[in-house]
């Protein structure tokens, strides 16, 4: 969906219009488009209902476990891992404030496979979501620590990392993620410059971060 809400996006069924248009204007968050490269065969998708293609195979994933959930004792069925992030095991968002410039290290060595299944990680930026433009770099992308540069450029702007970990069940493999979202200071990040008088505020200053 669209980060900001519009104004009057109507339903596309016509027998709602008349209930709508008694609340109008109103405002709501619309579906996005996104442009989507299928990693298994290169083609590239566009449209409002890509932005959940790259999840479906988890999702027919989990939907396949769960039915052997009802037959299977729970030894022999297959769960989903948990992603850890620092050692935050819990499934909230991990939010993250930092300076324009600072190199940010997460951890994911913590995730665990309730079934002791090995695991596989893979960091990614999810560029739909966040509202830094530009490219970003990451350090360790298949390993279970990962390292990124934070743009100078990036001020004020939001960074979505996500953390992808999936299970080697025979049959099924199941994924769990963690999100983490940097928050970019809009202060300058250079101590030798007017503006860095802010930075050391910033740093001293628990209530700015």
């Amino acid at each position: 969906f669209t980060r900001d809400k519009v104004a009057c996006f109507w339903s596309r069924h016509g027998d709602i219009r008349p209930d709508e248009e008694l609340f109008a204007p109103f405002y709501t968050h619309r579906e996005a488009s996104d442009v989507w490269t299928n990693p298994n065969d290169g083609k590239t998708y566009e449209g409002d209902y890509v932005p959940i293609w790259r999840f479906r195979p988890a999702m027919y994933a989990d939907f396949q476990a769960r039915m052997d959930w009802c037959v299977m004792p729970f030894a022999q069925a297959n769960h989903h891992p948990v992603a850890a992030v620092n050692g935050d095991v819990s499934d909230s968002i991990v939010r993250v404030r930092a300076m324009p410039g600072e190199q940010l290290s997460f951890d994911a060595s913590a995730s665990s496979d309730p079934d002791g299944n090995n695991l596989t990680f893979q960091w990614w930026i999810y560029h739909e979501a966040g509202t830094y433009p530009g490219r970003l770099v990451l350090h360790g992308t298949n390993t279970d620590k990962v390292r990124l540069n934070v743009p100078t450029g990036a001020r004020d702007d939001e960074i979505h990392l996500i953390l992808e970990i999936q299970d080697d069940h025979a049959e099924v493999q199941l994924t769990d993620y963690r999100r983490i979202v940097i928050d970019v200071s809009a202060l300058e990040p250079w101590t030798d410059s007017p503006q860095g008088g802010a930075r050391k505020r910033y740093e001293l200053n628990p209530l700015l971060r």
